[in-house]
């Protein structure tokens, strides 16, 4: 017989067996494993725990078909079925963005001066502030490129209150550093973007959440690159992903 971990793990296997074969396009036959190779390509969530998922269909093949005298031969840990708890849920209910998001995003104009700029972010603790002009959204204004700025100065008696965050702006390699999405936009994606720039040279510091998921609709929050960390481990993705 088969004690509450085996149960527990096969259920959990049911479940996200037929959730990949509802988003499969291979049709009914196909094995389960051919399935997620298949759908890594083209779903990030999937992708992300591709490795784990093959594993659970080796580790369910074991429990189901090698008994001996009717006792399942390998029986999961505690961990094991934790683990495929994890993993149906991240499946079958992704989180969003929308619930690590900064919300009331503070802003800049681009008019503003670099000083007003610099003693917003020491005050709030930010690395970056979201910049605004006469037609919307212009860029995302960082320590990185005011450092960058300021090493290019020759004059060593800069007035920050006489230099625009426009000029900043202008000064930066990368038109921007931060891409947008819509709040119900998975944070499997969002993090796999952030991964994916930084491992081509092409660091994003932040995610910007509009409704329309572009530059063209009001900011309803902000994810930044320090939330990293937390988003990762609220994930917990596999080495393997």
């Amino acid at each position: 017989m088969m004690n509450q971990n085996s149960t527990l793990f096969l259920e959990a296997f049911v479940v996200i067996e037929a959730y990949v074969a509802s988003i499969s396009t291979l049709g009914k036959g196909v094995p389960f494993v051919a399935q997620v190779d298949s759908l890594r390509l083209t779903d990030q969530t999937v992708q992300a725990y591709a490795e784990d998922l093959k594993a659970f269909a080796r580790l369910r093949n074991v429990i189901v078909h090698e008994r001996g005298g009717g006792t399942v031969l390998a029986e999961p840990n505690d961990w094991a079925v934790q683990r495929i708890s994890h993993v149906r849920d991240m499946l079958i209910q992704p989180p969003t963005v929308a619930i690590f998001a900064t919300k009331n995003v503070l802003t800049i104009q681009s008019a503003d001066h670099l000083a007003a700029a610099s003693r917003l972010m020491y005050t709030h603790h930010y690395s970056q502030l979201p910049v605004f002009g006469d037609h919307g959204y212009e860029g995302l204004l960082t320590i990185r490129n005011i450092t960058y700025w300021l090493g290019a100065q020759d004059s060593q008696l800069l007035d920050l209150t006489q230099i625009r965050v426009s000029e900043v702006l202008r000064h930066t390699e990368v038109a921007d550093t931060a891409f947008f999405v819509t709040p119900d936009a998975s944070l499997v994606v969002a993090l796999k973007v952030f991964s994916a720039q930084h491992r081509h040279g092409n660091p994003i510091d932040a995610v910007l959440i509009s409704e329309s998921g572009t530059a063209e609709s009001p900011l309803l929050g902000i994810i930044a690159l320090a939330d990293m960390p937390a988003i990762t481990e609220r994930l917990r993705l596999s080495q393997e992903s």
